[in-house]
């Protein structure tokens, strides 16, 4: 029998892009993917089941919203988002627990990686070290290891960063940072575009490797570094991880920010693509844990 298009409910959709989004960020076989939303008011995970925490004193500077009135929608359309401040304690921040991430890439840890926030950071951009975006020590114990500086370069270390002005102020952008430690290299993206490439040195277990699930408790700390002067308040859509290098051609597809989320696609128009969705979704479910 014939299915009317009229049958496809909303949740039905929502199945379908949860899908087609982990059919873009699942590059390899036995991935782990994770996305934090913010749909809930909290830090509970909408994709995965990773863990963000609060660090320090964070949950008493830390609110939750949706877009309209002094933070724009993101397309047209209303978002859900955490805002964070700019952190004055090293204490403070959110950790993340990788908790179904193993070590990769030959070594002991966590050597290759993708990490897209989507997010809006308001104006003034004093010209210094701003967004710390996250730190590979989880105890936040040395310098962070992705920087956006007041210009708009997003990196870290000499040689290390875009050109200026790939980020701009009061708008939503899509940041991805893509660790592949051991082709030795570092690659930023916005909204889909690299901006740098970057080699690095140490390759496996070296200065960007995170902590797995085999070492106890978190495995990185967000949005501080330890001298607790160089941060600055954002709003966070989105942030996904995902346990593999993610390609240019995978976050080309991705393309920019979306309300809907980072593991998403655009609203899918036929029930082809929603009946796809549900049938994939019965495979992910078998799926052993790592």
């Amino acid at each position: 029998m014939k299915i009317s298009g009229s049958v496809i409910t909303k949740q039905l959709q929502k199945i379908a892009l949860a899908v087609a989004g982990l059919a873009i960020a699942s590059g390899q076989a036995g991935a782990a993917n994770y996305e934090w939303t913010f749909n809930s008011g909290n830090l509970s995970a909408s994709l995965g089941s990773g863990i963000m925490s609060y660090a320090g004193a964070s949950a008493g500077l830390t609110t939750f919203g949706t877009t309209g009135g002094g933070v724009p929608n993101i397309g047209g359309n209303v978002a859900s988002y955490m805002h964070v401040p700019a952190f004055t304690s090293a204490a403070n921040g959110y950790n993340l627990e990788l908790v179904n991430t193993g070590p990769n890439g030959g070594g002991s840890y966590v050597n290759n990686y993708t990490m897209v926030f989507d997010l809006y950071i308001p104006s003034p951009w004093p010209m210094d070290y701003m967004v710390p975006f996250f730190n590979t020590d989880p105890a936040n114990g040395n310098d962070a290891d992705f920087y956006l500086y007041g210009d708009g370069e997003i990196g870290i270390g000499s040689g290390g960063y875009s050109a200026p002005g790939a980020l701009t102020p009061n708008t939503w952008n899509r940041v991805a940072f893509v660790a592949n430690c051991s082709a030795g290299t570092l690659s930023y993206y916005v909204n889909g575009a690299n901006v740098k490439t970057r080699s690095v040195s140490g390759v496996d277990d070296g200065t960007f490797a995170l902590y797995s699930n085999l070492d106890l408790g978190a495995d990185l700390r967000l949005f501080n570094e330890p001298t607790g002067l160089y941060t600055h308040e954002l709003y966070l859509n989105s942030l996904a991880f995902v346990d593999h290098a993610m390609t240019a051609g995978e976050l080309s597809t991705l393309g920019g920010p979306n309300a809907a989320g980072i593991l998403a696609v655009p609203e899918p128009s036929t029930i082809s693509i929603a009946l796809l969705g549900l049938l994939a979704g019965g495979a992910i479910r078998k799926r052993s844990v790592r």
